[in-house]
């Protein structure tokens, strides 16, 4: 079995999804998980931890590289997540698979969906919310790279600005590696990006199509659920990721089996169970006109303010 490692600088306050994520991570005990962080993570045998100060991960940073960077805040680490094979290569030498991802998400069973066949590619996903890479000097430099078409590294990790150099669609390493190098490339999407609060309150799957849905995760499995024609569907899923909801409130009692809703965590229901799930995918269009007029109210305010 190939080793894996997940690679989260984090500093600041968790997100609200923590438990939620760590529960899910310890249920995947053949992945390891490493912090760099001042945050309040907990080691565990799969869990590695790092403590430190973002200042000191600004200058592990600044040492990989032999011109000024720019990394004023947390937020622009994002813009080094495909360079950090290269920044940490002491850290993750011993690992033949190195990644980065999201904290706002729960993961199933990782090992199912990333098989041993899968990992004979060298750039896995590509999505920031889990994207893995094979730990070689070629995959680890490769952010370096300059094509033409494509964003220089060394114009993003210069500037203050976000330029998106981590993601698809803005000509960054992802693009790079899908349009140059796609036969090294796993870029399969068995995972769940749901839709933000504005777009829709309800979980809507963006990339599966499957509307009003709630996720479950019992043992280490994780489920997208949904009711079609009065009859509950269920279908499995590597990851879920819930972007922008940081009002989603953790009620969990029980990690072994519990529910992801639009706006909680909470335990599996013991009685009514089908009414209890059909009500949790009921429509709630109200509350995604609610999300919409607040975020119209807020860019309005922005606007004023900068005149």
């Amino acid at each position: 079995m190939k080793s894996i490692v997940l690679i989260f600088p984090y500093f600041g306050t968790l997100p609200v999804q923590y438990k939620m994520w760590r529960a899910s991570a310890l249920c995947n005990p053949s992945v390891d998980f490493m912090f760099f962080t001042d945050a309040d993570v907990e080691p565990a045998q799969n869990i590695i931890v790092h403590k430190m100060k973002f200042g000191d991960f600004q200058e592990m940073v600044q040492k990989a590289f032999n011109f000024p960077i720019a990394l004023d805040r947390p937020y622009k680490l994002c813009e080094y997540k495909q360079a950090y094979g290269y920044i940490l290569q002491d850290y993750i030498k011993n690992y033949d698979f190195w990644g980065f991802g999201d904290l706002d998400l729960v993961y199933g069973d990782i090992r199912s969906f990333l098989t041993d066949s899968v990992l004979e590619h060298k750039f896995l996903l590509g999505w920031g919310h889990l994207t893995l890479l094979h730990n070689d000097e070629d995959t680890n430099t490769y952010f370096m790279k300059q094509v033409d078409g494509f964003q220089n590294y060394k114009d993003a990790f210069t500037t203050s600005k976000i330029t998106f150099f981590d993601e698809f669609d803005h000509k960054g390493c992802s693009d790079k590696w899908r349009d140059c190098r796609p036969e090294d490339c796993w870029l399969e999407e068995p995972f769940d990006n749901v839709s933000k609060p504005k777009q829709s309150y309800h979980f809507n799957s963006l990339n599966k199509g499957w509307e009003q849905v709630i996720f479950e995760h019992v043992g280490n499995k994780l489920y997208m659920l949904r009711f079609n024609n009065g009859k509950l569907e269920k279908k499995e899923s590597l990851y879920a990721h819930f972007q922008h909801r940081g009002f989603m409130k953790d009620r969990v009692t029980d990690y072994s089996h519990f529910l992801v809703t639009p706006n909680a965590i909470i335990d599996y229901p013991k009685h009514f169970v089908n009414l209890r799930l059909r009500w949790l995918c009921r429509n709630r269009s109200l509350m995604t006109k609610y999300y919409q007029w607040r975020d119209y109210i807020i860019w309005r305010l922005h606007l004023d303010y900068q005149r």
